[in-house]
Formats: structure tokens, C-alpha cells, sequence
């Protein structure tokens, strides 16, 4: 099968250019240095000292994709089937945008990313260990997105268009404008999306019933097609020289027009005749998200630099999820169906959620002593409004009540979150030495408090409402030469639960499975220990190692007959990872990247289902090759793989891609059309297993089973207009070292 292809395709490829590249290292140590010429051609993957840097721009397979798929193929990430992201090896992500946090649940934020389009992304920034002056929130560090902005003189922009096809479509288009003047830069993007796929499902399970086993026999498919848009605009007015005032407005929204539609066989060993259901799920959802920021900063020649930033954000979720089921018995030779068979349910969820940050941050350089010191405060005070109305269908009439809800299932949720933060790091180079230390503060203080309609009902209140933590970072630098640099890192974390994963309210997904929320849960806390060594620049090796208490992790429980999944605080984790990345110079026409990554992790939790103590070995890897066939024609091959590895009680299968693209420059090279095919050997397929329980009451045995349209062909069309020969303000290069400097 050409999924099992996928290991020893990408064991090939990567391997053979590693062989290669030894020749050009030799040749670099010994011949002499007679010419330097600067490349404007930013690498695909730059990795800095601090922090892995994926240059969305400059990845032809990048074009058509949404930033969701990015993050999939990207080095060192794994997306689950849940939408969980992990980082290193590591789950609990903090994912920033424009550098400051999104504050999404992870079904906010996925469907953001799937209604992202890369085009309208710059870069996206991999920090498995940051700095105190960062929020201490993400066990696995933070992936910062950056939209594009040009920072050029003058004006200019572009437009582009993507189309793509599988067994239904998927359409995005966008563009943007910027114009800067010596006091005045404007700026402005708009994207939008609107896709269609189905997915198919297969979910087995087997459960034991006294003497007797009763196994749910589940086929369907999903059904989701999503519209969305993305608005960013902004302005920097600057007042002088040393002073700069910005604002910035974000939107975006999307319309999800999601349904699940499945049949499914109850089969038992008893003499109870046979059952089936056939469940029809609509879950159409919209969701809105708006951001508005105001930016003051201040600098001079001196080393003075002072920024203050406001921010607030506003999210709006509406699910209406209807739920229809059909019961059937099943005789020999017959089915017949149950009087009163056809029940439905409509669930009508609303969530706001209002986030207001205060922030202000001061550094003091001196250059000459080689010494920086930071310090800075943030305030962040987060509200959410939640409420659930259920409507019942009468069993008489075979139809839905919408005069009044089942006050036993409506429930509304109220959370309040504030967090004060305070920080002071310092830095001093001497020599060969580079020392960084740093101190977060964080004091958190929470209310929650989930109503139930029904007046006999008890509330649920949180317990837990204030805790301060204390976060320390260290950074500790060597350059051995020019050649060799070691780095060792620590850091401690936390993980504060998404705003949604604490609401207890239940969504069924069918009569026998439901998703539910939990208002105990609590936050989670890291070491985070990392060795590193950098070669000529390029190549780096790391060693990471993290161990956290109050894991949170998705999970799944046993109900009588029924399952239910739910977030918990499992137990102790530990992780401990390997990796490499590089890239690979093979010729002046041939150039790669490389990333692997082997991880080793131990969970131990003593769950209400049985004692879990699980040790799992996991490999992830990540392949790009580059060809340059002319001044104007680029081929673009790339992969990646992640190995079957186990996370708490799941076992996920292994899976990969790989993926081909060519792109040629028109119009003057003002313009480019680009395409290529996604998931060419059609290998994307999620597979998991759960084997959990000590007894029968809560064993649980489920093989879950996910195809989606992922081999897709693609085209693409960029055109960028205005003046594009204007001189660029001044900034940082982004660009790696062997890609800056060729040697002649």
C-alpha cells in the first residue's frame, strides 16, 4: 500500500543529500575566501540561535494551502486528529499572532487556521523555550505567526488567487496594500476562503456487558464546507524620530457548514436481537473573531527603548447543532422499525469572550559593555459568556419543541480570568560567553460558575481562585569557534486551561458518544531543559528534555454503553526528545532542509478507568528539496512523516505526505503561477486505537478510522503591483547563513 511507502521514501531522499553535503563542508574549511556575494533568496526553514524560522513566502508548496496545512507539514509540529498541536514532541502549544497570544480554543483556533490562507503569511516562528519577557503560558514553548507587511517606501501591493481540486474544491483569493511615507505607513490585507470535502469515518467499538460483548459498528462520513474571511489593516504615525504610534485592527469570521451522517450497527452476543441507528448531525457554526491594538514606542541612540500596548479582543461562537436519530430492531431475515423510532434534539450554544490587555515593556542596552537588561508588566483580564439552550423532540408527534427548553440540559457559564505579570531579564557577552537570565512573575486569579436551568439542580463552582507562580529562564551561550556554538537552556511553564475546555457543557456527537467539558480542571506546570549545538550556522542538533505535572490531555470515558470525551489533568508526563535540522547546500541548482526528530515519553496518572503508565518511542521527520531549473523556474519537492507513537491512553498510526510543486515567474517577474499536488501518493489517513480499563464496568476498546480529500492538484496565480525598486527600510536579515554568503 502506498502509505507504507511513506518511511523508506522519506529515509531516500533525506539521506542521500546528507551524503552529498559532506563535500561542501571540506571544501569550506579548506579553500580560501576570495569573494562574498549577498543572496536576497530567503531559505524555506532558517533556524536562529533562539527560535526555528519557516519563511511561508518561500515555500512554492505552500501556495493554495490554508496555514493549518503549513503547521502540519511543518519541522518539529504534529497536529492531531482532536486538533491538539504539539511542539518538539511536546503538547500545549501557545500559538501568538503578529506576536502577541491568540487566545483561541483549540477549535477556534483550528478553524482560524484552516480559514487562514498562507499567502496572506509571512513567517511563522518555532520557540520551544522562550524568554522571561514572553507570557509563561504553552508547556511546549510558542508558535508565533507573522503576517506579511511590507516595509518599503512608497506604495505597492499584490493580488493573488488559488484554486484547488480533489474530489470537491477549495477556492481562496486575497491581497494587500502598504504605502509609506516619511512620517505616515499604511497598511492593509484581505483574504477570504470557502472549501468543501468530505471526510470518511469507520469507528469501532467493543464493550463488555456482564457475560456478553456488544460491539458499535460505526460508518459514515463527515460533511464540511467552510466560508471564511481575514482583515488586517493598521497605520505607524511617527510622531519624531525617536517616537512611533501604531494601530492595528484584525478580523476575521468564518460560516462552518459542518454535518455528520452515519449508520450504526449494534451487534451483542446475548440473545437481544440486533439494533441499528442511522444518525444525521448538523453542526453548522459561525464564529467571529475582531482585535483592535494601539502601539506607542519609544527609542534613542542611547540604548533607551520604551513600548506600551493596549489591546482588546472580542469573540463571538454560535453553534446550532441538530441531532436526528432513527432507531431500528433487527429479526432474522427483517428490520423493523421501533415505534416511535425518529428522536431529535437541537442544541443552540452561544459563547462571547472579551480580553483586554494592558501591557508595557522598557530595555536598556549598552553596546560598548556588551550588556542588555529587560523589564516589563501585563495585565490581561478575560471574560466568557456561555450559554446552551436544548430542545427536545416529543416522542408523540415526532417533532421538536421550540417553545421551551429542557431546563434539565440548558445551562449557561460564566469565566472570569486575570492575570498580572511582571519580568526582568539581563544579558551580558563577554568573550565567548553569552549569559542570559530572566524572572516572570504571574499571579492568576479565576471564577467560574456553571447554572443549570432546572432549579433543583446544583451549580458547579470552581474551587481553585487565585495562585501566583513564579517562572525563571536561563540561557547560557558558548562559541567554541567559528564554526561550533553550544547553547543550554531552562525554563519553567505553565499551561492554564482554554476557556472552553473548562465549559461542562455536553455536545452529542450521536446517541452513544458526546463531547463534554470539565470546569476542575487545572493548570499544568513544566521544567523545560535544552541542549543545543549549531554547526557553521546551519546545522543543529538539540536535546530537550521537559517533565510536567497535571498533564492536561483529551481523553476518553466509559458511560454504562455510551462514550464521551473530555479534557483532565491525567498525571505526570515526561518528555525527551532528539532532533536535527539542517540545510542541505548539495550544488548552485540543488537545495534542501532536513529536520528529524525522536521523541521518548512516559505518562503516569491514576485515572478513574485504571492506572496508566505508558512509555512510547516516536519519530518525526520533515524533508524539503528545492531545484533551481532556471532564472525564472523553480521545482519544489517536499515530505514529512510522523511515526506511530502513543499519547496517554490513544495509539495513533503513523502518517506522511509528500508533496510536489513547480513555480515560474511572468509578467516581468512582477508576477508568479504556481502548482503542484498535495499528498501525492494519497497517504493521509488518521488511525487510532484506545485499549483502556482495569475492569469491565469501564473497559474500553475503540479503533477510530479518518480519510479526508488531501491528494489535491492546485494552481495559483500572484501578481504584485506599484513600485517595486523603492529602497527598504531598515531590517534584520531573516536569512540563514549558508543561504546569505556563497563562496566563490
Amino acid at each position: 500500500m502506498a502509505h507504507a511507502l511513506i518511511p523508506y521514501l522519506f529515509i531516500s531522499l533525506t539521506l542521500s543529500p546528507l551524503l552529498l553535503w559532506s563535500q561542501p563542508i571540506d571544501t569550506l574549511k579548506t579553500n580560501q575566501l576570495q569573494s562574498v556575494t549577498v543572496k536576497a533568496r530567503r531559505p524555506i526553514v532558517d533556524r536562529q540561535a533562539d527560535k526555528t524560522v519557516l519563511n511561508v513566502q518561500a515555500d512554492a508548496t505552500a501556495a493554495g494551502k490554508s496555514m493549518f496545512e503549513v503547521l502540519q507539514q511543518a519541522p518539529g509540529v504534529i497536529v492531531d486528529p482532536n486538533d491538539n498541536i504539539s511542539l518538539a514532541g511536546k503538547p500545549g502549544v501557545n500559538v501568538f499572532i503578529d506576536g502577541k497570544p491568540a487566545n483561541l480554543s483549540t477549535t477556534d483556533l483550528a478553524n482560524f487556521l484552516k480559514n487562514t490562507p498562507a499567502a496572506s503569511v509571512d513567517k511563522v516562528e518555532l520557540i520551544t523555550n522562550p524568554s522571561a519577557r514572553f507570557d509563561a503560558q504553552g508547556l511546549a514553548g510558542i508558535i508565533n505567526i507573522r503576517f506579511k507587511r511590507d516595509k518599503a517606501f512608497g506604495w505597492n501591493g499584490s493580488v493573488n488567487a488559488g484554486y484547488s481540486q480533489s474530489d470537491h474544491h477549495r477556492v481562496n483569493a486575497g491581497g494587500d496594500v502598504n504605502f509609506r511615507a516619511k512620517k505616515l505607513a499604511v497598511f492593509a490585507n484581505l483574504s477570504g476562503t470557502d472549501n468543501y470535502q468530505r471526510t470518511n469515518i469507520s469507528i469501532d467499538r467493543t464493550i463488555p456487558t456482564g457475560t456478553s460483548l456488544l460491539q458499535f459498528r460505526q460508518r459514515g462520513y463527515d460533511s464540511d464546507g467552510t466560508s471564511g474571511y481575514t482583515l488586517r489593516s493598521g497605520a505607524d504615525y511617527y510622531l519624531s524620530a525617536k517616537q512611533t504610534l501604531g494601530i492595528t485592527l484584525n478580523a476575521n469570521g468564518n460560516r462552518n457548514r459542518f454535518g455528520t451522517y452515519s449508520t450504526t450497527d449494534m451487534l451483542s452476543t446475548d440473545p437481544t436481537p440486533d439494533s441499528s441507528i442511522i444518525n444525521r448531525n448538523d453542526n453548522p457554526n459561525q464564529y467571529r473573531r475582531v482585535n483592535a491594538a494601539l502601539n506607542y514606542r519609544y527609542t534613542d541612540t542611547l540604548g533607551h527603548e520604551f513600548i506600551l500596548d493596549a489591546d482588546l479582543a472580542q469573540f463571538h461562537n454560535q453553534t446550532d447543532n441538530r441531532l436526528t436519530n432513527d432507531f431500528y430492531s433487527r429479526s432474522i431475515g427483517t428490520k423493523s422499525q421501533l415505534p416511535y423510532a425518529r428522536r431529535g434534539t437541537i442544541f443552540n450554544g452561544l459563547t462571547d469572550i472579551q480580553i483586554l490587555t494592558l501591557k508595557g515593556d522598557y530595555v536598556r542596552e549598552w553596546k560598548r559593555a556588551h550588556m542588555k537588561i529587560e523589564a516589563g508588566i501585563k495585565s490581561t483580564n478575560v471574560r466568557t459568556d456561555n450559554n446552551l439552550l436544548v430542545f427536545n423532540g416529543r416522542a408523540d408527534t415526532q417533532t421538536l419543541d421550540y417553545q421551551q427548553p429542557d431546563a434539565n440540559r440548558s445551562t449557561a457559564f460564566r469565566y472570569q480570568e486575570n492575570v498580572q505579570a511582571a519580568y526582568l531579564t539581563g544579558q551580558k557577552s563577554w568573550k565567548k560567553w553569552t549569559l542570559q537570565a530572566g524572572l516572570r512573575a504571574e499571579y492568576t486569579q479565576v471564577n467560574g460558575l456553571a447554572t443549570p436551568w432546572a432549579t433543583s439542580a446544583t451549580a458547579i463552582q470552581r474551587s481553585d481562585t487565585s495562585y501566583l507562580n513564579v517562572f525563571p529562564t536561563t540561557f547560557v551561550q558558548y562559541q567554541l569557534n567559528q564554526n561550533s556554538q553550544f547553547q543550554l537552556n531552562y525554563g519553567r511553564r505553565i499551561q492554564r486551561p482554554n476557556y472552553q475546555d473548562m465549559n461542562p457543557f455536553v455536545y452529542p456527537i450521536d446517541p452513544y458518544t458526546s463531547q463534554r467539558g470539565n470546569p476542575y480542571l487545572r493548570p499544568a506546570y513544566t521544567h523545560n531543559l535544552e541542549f543545543s549545538y549549531t554547526y557553521k550556522y546551519a546545522m543543529t542538533g538539540s536535546l530537550n528534555y521537559g517533565r510536567t505535572t497535571q498533564y492536561i490531555s483529551d481523553i476518553t470515558r466509559r458511560d454504562g454503553i455510551a462514550a464521551y470525551q473530555t479534557v483532565d489533568n491525567v498525571g505526570q508526563a515526561n518528555f525527551l526528545s532528539l532532533s536535527l535540522n539542517t540545510p542541505l547546500p548539495i550544488t548552485k541548482w540543488w537545495n534542501g532542509y532536513l529536520y528529524t526528530g525522536l521523541t521518548y515519553n512516559h505518562f503516569m496518572a491514576p485515572l478513574p478507568d485504571g492506572l496508566l503508565n505508558v512509555t512510547t518511542w516516536a519519530f518525526n521527520g520533515y524533508m524539503q528539496h528545492s531545484f533551481t531549473l532556471s532564472a525564472k523556474t523553480n521545482l519544489q519537492v517536499s515530505g514529512w512523516y510522523n511515526a506511530p507513537r502513543r499519547e496517554t491512553i490513544f495509539y495513533n498510526r503513523g502518517l506522511g505526505s509528500l508533496n510536489l510543486s513547480i513555480r515560474q515567474k511572468i509578467w516581468s517577474e512582477r508576477g508568479s503561477i504556481q502548482a503542484g499536488v498535495d499528498d501525492v501518493l494519497n497517504t493521509m489517513r488518521w488511525q487510532q486505537t484506545v485499549a483502556f480499563g482495569d475492569t469491565p464496568a469501564n473497559r474500553q476498546s475503540i479503533d477510530l478510522y479518518r480519510k479526508w480529500e488531501s491528494r489535491r492538484v492546485y494552481v495559483r496565480l500572484t501578481y504584485r503591483f506599484g513600485n517595486q525598486n523603492l529602497k527598504k527600510a531598515k531590517e534584520r536579515s531573516e536569512n540563514g547563513a549558508l543561504e546569505r554568503i556563497k563562496m566563490k
